[in-house]
């Protein structure tokens, strides 16, 4: 996916871009939503093979199989543990012959299997957060008067 962003700060093989959120991942939390900024505008750290100085206009680049991956690691396992907890919990009462209405104890198991899920994928996302293949990149340069980024 291809973005356009300010250079901030040259970090030597990283610089620190300003960008407009893209409307496909504004609700995707990996560039900072679930950190409670609903501004459009987000600070990202990038992958730098072009040296790009403070105050340069740059195209981003971001790898669409990783984009993939950590939707699916953000939305899709989530709703699988929730499911599963339901399902297990369900499958544990009938199998222990436990009396009495058991979907509201289903749900409490299948939201306790996902809020398990959502801390190992915190843990997850701290271990890779400096993994390059998880940054966005710096590709080209763009003239001050074809921008499409506000300040």
């Amino acid at each position: 996916m291809e973005q356009y962003g300010l250079v901030i700060e040259n970090r030597g093989e990283t610089a620190v871009i300003r960008l407009q959120r893209h409307l496909t991942c504004e609700s995707c939390g990996r560039c900072g939503i679930m950190s409670g900024s609903n501004k459009r505008e987000i600070i990202v750290e990038a992958l730098n093979p072009l040296q790009a100085e403070a105050g340069r206009r740059v195209i981003l680049e971001t790898d669409d199989r990783q984009l993939l991956f950590i939707s699916f690691m953000l939305y899709l396992v989530p709703l699988g543990g929730l499911v599963a907890g339901i399902v297990l919990w369900l499958g544990i009462a009938g199998f222990f012959g436990l009396e009495g209405n058991q979907e509201l104890t289903a749900a409490a198991a299948g939201f306790g299997l996902m809020a398990v899920i959502f801390f190992f994928i915190r843990l997850w996302d701290r271990r890779v957060k400096d993994d390059q293949k998880y940054k966005p990149i710096i590709t080209g340069f763009i003239n001050q008067e074809d921008s499409e980024c506000e300040d």
